[in-house]
């Protein structure tokens, strides 16, 4: 049997959920203006402003289906993220999403799916483009497959995959089909490179190629005091 309960005001529905051998007690609030209780699935719907908070970690999307006993969200529609504690912000776009409010675990797909890295202390924003996020412990690890495009304000980088490390600040590309590019942009200097794996730190906006590195620095000017080239292959 299916119940249907209408609000005309936000309506409310608490979690609580226990970690480290229940002596952690967190609290998962899910919102929405409308509420659809499934008894025989043990699932509740919400649509209409659907949002998930969870510590530092909030999730919006137009409907948004709750499954009690696996802690499973399905989410649907202008699905947002966000991420905010003392190592940062992260925020993720996609049009759908699945995820697991008990082990952080999930999955964006759909509308060009992206995932946006504020860089602490910085104005800096890291944006990453993908087909497909899989997301570990929220968004500090998240697995990018098919279509990859880094975008900093110093260059871009394509690839058919890339691992995001929040902890460690790094990103990290290897060739599957094709091997990862990078473009640098500095002043009056463009810089084209591809290799086999691709590391960028990107706090510190360092990128180290490996094996099979090829590429080419294009130069606009004729002065030549300022370049410096180092290359490392292994």
């Amino acid at each position: 049997m299916i119940k249907k309960i209408f609000f005309t005001i936000m309506c409310c529905l608490c979690f609580y959920c226990f970690a480290a051998g229940g002596q952690v007690k967190e609290q998962t609030e899910i919102t929405g203006e409308m509420m659809t209780l499934k008894e025989n699935e043990n699932a509740v719907i919400f649509t209409g402003g659907a949002k998930v908070v969870r510590g530092d970690k909030t999730i919006k999307a137009d409907r948004m289906e709750y499954k009690k006993t696996t802690g499973l969200i399905n989410a649907y529609g202008n699905v947002k993220f966000f991420l905010n504690n003392k190592d940062g912000k992260v925020n993720a776009f996609a049009q759908n999403a699945v995820y697991n409010v008990d082990n952080y675990t999930g999955k964006l797909w759909g509308g060009k799916p992206l995932i946006e890295y504020n860089v602490k202390d910085s104005t800096e924003v890291i944006k990453l483009y993908a087909d497909t996020f899989y997301l570990e412990n929220a968004l500090e690890t998240a697995r990018a497959e098919s279509n990859v495009e880094i975008i900093s304000s110093s260059g871009t980088i394509i690839s058919d995959n890339a691992l995001i490390d929040k902890k460690s600040k790094t990103l990290y590309m290897h060739k599957d089909i094709k091997k990862p590019q990078v473009t640098a942009f500095r002043e009056d200097k463009t810089a084209v490179f591809e290799a086999d794996e691709i590391y960028m730190l990107y706090e510190d906006k360092t990128v180290t190629m490996k094996n099979n590195v090829k590429g080419k620095i294009t130069i606009e000017s004729d002065n030549l005091e300022d370049l410096k080239i180092k290359g490392l292959e292994e």
